[in-house]
This record gives C-alpha cells, sequence and structure tokens, in this order.
C-alpha cells in the first residue's frame, strides 16, 4: 500500500526547492535583462524568498505528461535559460489585494510560462501557476497555493 502523504510531501519540498532553485540559479545564470524585466524578477525573486524564510504551508495540483517540478528544474539548470518577468495587472485573490506576474523561463529543453499572485500588503507568494512545454517529452500543469499563516 502506497504511503500518499509521504508521496505528497515529497512532491511539495521537490517543488519548493525547484523554486528556490530556480531562484538562485536567476541571480548568476540568466542572460542580460532590460531593466523593467531585471526589476519585475528581483520583485518575483524576492516574494519567493519572503515565502519560503515565513514557511508558508503549500498545495499543490500537478496535471500533464510531464513532472512540472523536475522540468523547471532541467530548465534552469540548462545553463542556456533565460528568465523574463512582468507585472501584468492587479486583482484580489481570496479576498487579498495581489499583484500578479508572469514569470517565463526558457532554455533548448524547454519553456515554463508561469503566473504567481504576490500580495500587496504581505509581499509573500499566495499563489502560482506554471505550464511547462518540454517539446516531445509533452506538458504538464502545476498550480500551488500557499498558506503563510502560523499551523
Amino acid at each position: 500500500m502506497k504511503n500518499f502523504w509521504r508521496e505528497d510531501m515529497t512532491r511539495l519540498i521537490a517543488s519548493a526547492l525547484c523554486l528556490f532553485g530556480a531562484w538562485c540559479l536567476t541571480g548568476t545564470v540568466a542572460v542580460a535583462q532590460s531593466s523593467t524585466t531585471k526589476d519585475s524578477c528581483d520583485v518575483v525573486h524576492s516574494a519567493y524568498r519572503k515565502t519560503f524564510q515565513a514557511n508558508s504551508q503549500m498545495s499543490t495540483k500537478n496535471s500533464g505528461a510531464v513532472d512540472v517540478t523536475k522540468a523547471q528544474a532541467d530548465i534552469t539548470g540548462d545553463g542556456s535559460y533565460t528568465e523574463s518577468c512582468k507585472l501584468l495587472r492587479e486583482e484580489s485573490l481570496s479576498g487579498e489585494a495581489a499583484s500578479v506576474y508572469g514569470d517565463v523561463m526558457k532554455s533548448r529543453l524547454g519553456i515554463a510560462d508561469g503566473k504567481l499572485w504576490i500580495s500587496k500588503t504581505k509581499g509573500l507568494v499566495l499563489q502560482q501557476e506554471v505550464e511547462v512545454d518540454m517539446g516531445a517529452k509533452g506538458k504538464g500543469k502545476q498550480t500551488i497555493v500557499f498558506d503563510s499563516k502560523k499551523k
């Protein structure tokens, strides 16, 4: 009999490590970006950093043929990847004012096209949605909802 809780926790930890790894790599690997794109990516990276430092709880949903966490690690670990970030809009998510950013990572291996909702008051990531396209290997989608409330 499978231990589903352990598998879910493993996936959550892997997702968190992938996001943190992508954040770390971005500072050292990404090619030159316009100052607006760089500034937007700085906001995104700062929000991820704050969210993980706050020990936020995560709820993850995956769909598609590709493991999104692994695909993101492959894309950002490729050495050829670029990242671009852009403020898309302002909206409310679950009653909380949020800024919605697009975060796209591309490499020769594939594309990760993400959106994240950042709390305007706390600066924490509230939700992340990522769609990956790994070409012939397939596509996948992942949604992570973060909860920074102490459990």
